[in-house]
């Protein structure tokens, strides 16, 4: 009788020191800085695992925990690569849509009226970079609009002369953010500033065209040039 109470004690003592050795595992894991998930695996190995009842379910548990972890990893991981490549294609294509911007050639023609304009051939009221590169509006002495078109891209991507009032350096280096928000502020404050003048109508109605075709073609590579600036003028 005594050696059977005895084993019985033996036994629910055995059953206490596992119960509390679970419960170590799955609350106080973190209280003494054990990893609960390298835990269970190795008590996954001491036990055998699929051979002590009650033990491999929770280690299973674990285990799925641990494979999904990875799984968020691993796809992380591939979400930053691929947003890495992203941003690198796009920095490139600005960087070669800025370049081939800037190196296209000037037309002779509207060579010819920038060096005429630094000489001090001069027609209008304000010696702004619009008014260096040739571009004019209006009934009487203003261009058609593919003309001024083609002026205003010019102005987009030189650079600014020192000729100039100084006011006009903070213009902004060509073909960049900047420089598109000027031109573009520039055409809307000429028209505002004249709107209400019944013989500057004709002007008002070019500057206005022309401040919406500036839009409509270099907002898109503006927006690009601004996330991602041309490295030449860092």
């Amino acid at each position: 009788m005594e050696f059977l109470l005895a084993a019985l004690f033996v036994l629910a003592l055995l059953v206490f020191l596992l119960w509390l050795l679970l419960a170590l595992i799955l609350r106080g894991a973190r209280l003494v800085g054990w990893d609960t998930d390298i835990s269970f695996q190795r008590a996954g190995r001491f036990f055998g695992q699929r051979n002590v009842p009650g033990i491999s379910p929770i280690l299973r548990f674990f285990a799925d925990r641990a494979a999904e972890r990875e799984r968020r990893e691993e796809e992380a991981r591939r979400k930053k690569t691929e947003a890495e490549a992203r941003e690198r294609a796009e920095r490139d294509r600005a960087q070669k849509e800025h370049d081939a911007l800037v190196d296209r050639p000037i037309p002779p023609y509207i060579k010819r009226d920038m060096r005429a304009f630094l000489e001090g051939s001069f027609v209008g009221e304000d010696r702004s970079p619009l008014a260096y590169v040739g571009y004019r509006v209006g009934k009487t002495r203003g261009l058609v609009s593919r003309e001024r078109q083609r002026r205003l891209d010019v102005c987009f991507r030189i650079e600014i002369p020192f000729d100039l009032d100084p006011k006009y350096q903070g213009w902004g280096a060509p073909a960049t953010y900047q420089r598109f928000r000027s031109i573009e502020k520039h055409l809307k404050m000429l028209a505002d500033m004249r709107s209400g003048r019944s013989n500057q109508r004709f002007a008002v109605a070019d500057w206005e065209a022309d401040r919406a075709w500036f839009q409509g073609e270099y907002r898109e590579l503006a927006g690009l040039l601004q996330r991602h600036p041309p490295r030449r003028y860092w």
